[in-house]
């Protein structure tokens, strides 16, 4: 929340002066006042839960997972009358998990931090989280990991509901650069063959790169290009002699296999961060790449580790 707010408070006036002239806000919540942050901070709520309809956005925020099962009933009814007549919701951090509580994240989309996402998997599991973007929105709801990529959504409302040059503002005072996909790979295999390849195929394959946990249809993705989809093909058989859904979805396993190595995720986590509707559909994809289940591939990784005394 503090990322959040200090982003609107320093595009709501000029210079640094905290005055909130072009844009306002209040802090809200149900039950007994101040409330207390884990961190020790406490805040006085200058707003009340009477009118969802007096604000143009609402950002919510979790608290501690532990402390969950202790909010309000009036907090989910708040936010399901907002959710009906179509008021933004920004969940941060754990937020999305109060959204979801209130049955606002059956089906959709959203982003979370990745020490969070076991936990909130097993308590929604018609939710569809991811963990390598810095934001998601679909519908009238907005997610994020929370931390400091909070201003990343918070600059982006500032942008469509004043203008650019504020949320520039903003960016500039809080030294904040936007950061790109968390997902790098680590070993590129047809980095030589790009080298001589169409600038159609090259920009194509830039995009797939930072797009491994959200692949979207070939037909956007040559919509985004300024091409068809027709001519991408022609590109991706010239130069790397496959298709171009079938080449994404090579470098989402490999992805994949580098996270599976590095046994800090599980196999489900690493299956939702590269792409995969499911678990099961991943390790299918995996197994029919690979010839081994991810689970097989990651006890063999161990194996040579333990051998080599890493």
């Amino acid at each position: 929340m503090a990322s959040f707010v200090d982003a609107l408070r320093l595009a709501a006036d000029k210079q640094d002066h905290s005055r909130q002239v072009y844009f306002a806000w209040d802090f809200i919540s149900a039950g007994p006042s101040p409330v207390r942050a884990s961190c020790g901070l406490e805040m006085t709520p200058t707003g009340n839960l009477d009118d969802p309809e007096a604000y143009d956005c609402i950002a919510v925020c979790g608290g501690l997972i532990r402390d969950l099962g202790g909010i309000h009933q009036a907090t989910f009814e708040y936010l399901r009358a907002a959710n009906a007549r179509g008021i933004p919701l920004v969940g941060l951090c754990t937020g999305s998990f109060v959204l979801a509580q209130a049955g606002l994240l059956e089906h959709r989309e959203c982003a979370l931090h990745f020490d969070t996402l076991g936990e909130f998997l097993s308590r929604f599991p018609n939710s569809n989280p991811a963990t390598s973007q810095n934001y998601i929105i679909d519908g009238n709801i907005i997610t994020c990991p929370g931390s400091i990529v909070a201003i990343d959504i918070a600059v982006f409302l500032i942008a469509r509901y004043s203008d650019a040059g504020r949320a520039r503002k903003a960016l500039n005072y809080l030294l904040f650069k936007p950061e790109e996909s968390r997902i790098v790979l680590k070993a590129k295999p047809y980095e030589e063959a790009l080298g001589s390849a169409a600038r159609l195929t090259v920009e194509a394959v830039k995009t797939m790169e930072t797009r491994i946990d959200s692949p979207c249809s070939i037909e956007d993705l040559a919509l985004s290009l300024n091409t068809t989809k027709t001519r991408l093909n022609r590109a991706f058989h010239a130069d790397l002699q496959m298709a171009p859904a079938a080449f994404w979805r090579q470098i989402r396993l490999m992805a994949a296999r580098e996270l599976l190595d590095s046994r800090r995720r599980n196999v489900t986590e690493i299956a939702y961060e590269t792409g995969f509707s499911d678990t099961a559909h991943f390790c299918s994809a995996f197994k029919k790449h690979y010839s081994v289940t991810p689970r097989e591939f990651r006890r063999i990784m161990q194996k040579d580790a333990a051998g080599s005394g890493e």
